[in-house]
């Protein structure tokens, strides 16, 4: 028998719409992709290697990799027999599927955010995708092994510190910028502000479901928050990524 109440079953409308919302805009980004023309080059620098870029990542397709893994996550939570497992998971102070369309969001975005910032080397764009989709792997731990409430926010807290890191090297680069005379594009300086903050507000969103869950009123109430403050963050990077474009 479902644990899932009425109330927590209307969530489905929203994730289903999400899912849609994502899938169409990403197959749009992919069938313009040739005509936005924003490769974003990739170096590797070591003894010996040519200085030149070695590779370049396409935004327009990297974003529709972002909207699309929201997409299959938003899709899946909304069919039977998942939708009542993730729903029946919230109601007991479980997230469960929302930790792995995070990970994946968070840390493609802050790649793409660093290369637009001038963060061209491999390696640092390795360790930072490395950083944001590992700080939510212990929100995912935390789900598992801890009660919710605040004697459950250590994995939460470590996570947290460890998500800020990856902004950290993105605001280096754009103070160093800033400095040498050669600062960023007021276009990407307002899209890594505006998705820091929605970055922020996704990670409050949990902290405030870890605090008021028990009801399930309050657990719905916060994946709604959650799936919003996704297509938010979404339209914020698409737009970006147009305009860069």
């Amino acid at each position: 028998m479902s644990t899932t109440t009425p109330r927590m079953l209307r969530l489905a409308p929203l994730s289903l719409s999400s899912a849609a919302l994502h899938l169409v805009t990403a197959l749009a980004l992919l069938a313009g992709a040739a005509t936005l023309e924003a490769a974003l080059a990739v170096r590797l620098s070591a003894p010996g290697v040519p200085p030149e870029p070695f590779a370049a990542v396409d935004l327009a397709v990297a974003t529709s990799v972002v909207l699309l893994v929201s997409a299959v996550v938003r899709l899946a939570v909304s069919i039977r027999p998942l939708r009542d497992r993730h729903e029946a998971g919230l109601a007991r102070g479980r997230a469960g599927w929302r930790w792995l369309e995070l990970s994946q969001t968070a840390g493609i975005t802050v790649v793409l955010v660093a290369l637009l910032n001038g963060v061209s080397e491999a390696g640092v764009l390795v360790a930072v995708y490395a950083l944001a989709a590992g700080a939510v792997v212990l929100l995912w731990l935390q789900d598992r092994h801890t009660t919710p409430g605040r004697s459950g926010l250590g994995a939460f807290s470590a996570g947290a510190a460890i998500a800020i890191v990856p902004w950290g090297v993105v605001a280096l680069y754009q103070v160093t910028r800033l400095v040498v005379g050669e600062p960023v594009s007021d276009l990407v300086s307002v899209g890594t502000i505006a998705l820091l903050v929605l970055a922020a507000a996704q990670w409050f969103s949990v902290w405030w479901y870890r605090e008021r869950s028990g009801a399930s009123v309050p657990a719905a109430a916060a994946e709604r928050a959650f799936v919003l403050l996704t297509l938010a963050h979404s339209a914020v990077l698409v737009a970006v990524t147009v305009l860069a474009g």
